[in-house]
């Protein structure tokens, strides 16, 4: 027990001194410095095979030049969202809120009083993507996955609360209580969808089996709330946009389980059109595939 404790402390300050680092350099300078570090560093790393086999399982028709260039670019756009994370409150603040351009909003103006789950994938510095959506009127809260480490988990949900949307749902039974109250008050909840859910539903993304989160399929088809497709891209340095597309709305004549595996495969279907769109942007490292998928 102390042995895990201690290497807990040790891995909380391993990834919060640097954050120190990156305050002291400013935003754009400790973007770009994190984006160069790991853009050096990250391809050369045991993990990186894990990116390259998803790539060639995904995109086979790719030459292997342009598979490592996506790995470049991937570690680049991950060291700078790592970097970022110093200065998430800054995103706030009058002055940085032309960093972020969001369109589609027109989608949303039937939904005020309706309430939504918005949902993306890990692309970009994803942690942004429900600021944009919060700072225009949509309040509520957003789903995370708890960190294995408590110590990094507790530091990242209270930055989270501070600079991105104040209410932070675990996932997990307590969470789900959290997402129905919010629903049912006409709220709004934020979710990243990409990632392999164990207990989830099986759908396909680029025609492979993948667990997938069933959350938002579900809470359509039982509460009748419509899911909301985000985009969500860097566009130069420190800028990004944010796209909201058309609802996806279930049928409430339609068989619910049915309803739930065809919204699924819709996200997943909106999630790959998304990563070939941009696939340098959409972080590979995830196991998200079984071996013989």
């Amino acid at each position: 027990m102390k042995n895990k404790a201690l290497k807990y402390r040790l891995e909380a300050a391993a990834a919060v001194l640097p954050l120190a680092l990156f305050k002291l350099l400013g935003l754009e300078r400790a973007s770009a410095f994190g984006g160069w570090l790991l853009s050096t560093i990250g391809p050369r790393v045991g993990v990186s095979r894990r990116a390259r086999q998803n790539i060639e399982k995904c995109m086979p028709e790719l030459t292997p030049d342009e598979v490592e260039q996506i790995i470049h670019d991937m570690w680049e756009n991950l060291g700078r969202t790592i970097a970022e994370y110093a200065h998430l409150d800054k995103f706030r603040e009058p002055e940085h809120l032309s960093r972020i351009s969001i369109t589609g909003l027109n989608h949303l103006s039937a939904l005020k009083d309706r309430g939504a789950m918005f949902v993306s994938g890990h692309f970009a510095n994803w942690e942004l993507m429900p600021l944009a959506a919060h700072l225009h009127g949509f309040e509520g809260g957003e789903i995370y996955r708890h960190a294995n480490n408590p110590m990094i988990n507790d530091w990242i949900v209270k930055l989270r609360s501070r600079a991105i949307v104040p209410v932070q749902i675990p996932k997990g039974p307590k969470g789900a209580r959290d997402v129905i109250r919010i629903v049912r008050k006409r709220g709004f909840v934020f979710m990243l969808v990409d990632q392999k859910m164990n207990d989830g539903v099986e759908a396909t993304l680029f025609g492979r089996k993948a667990m997938s989160p069933a959350t938002p399929g579900g809470m359509a088809t039982r509460y009748g709330i419509p899911i909301v497709p985000v985009s969500f891209k860097r566009t130069q340095g420190v800028h990004f946009e944010e796209v909201v597309h058309e609802p996806i709305e279930a049928d409430p004549n339609a068989d619910p389980h049915e309803e739930t595996m065809r919204i699924t495969q819709a996200l997943n279907d909106f999630l790959e059109a998304e990563i070939r769109a941009n696939p340098a942007q959409w972080l590979w490292l995830h196991n998200r595939w079984p071996a013989d998928a």
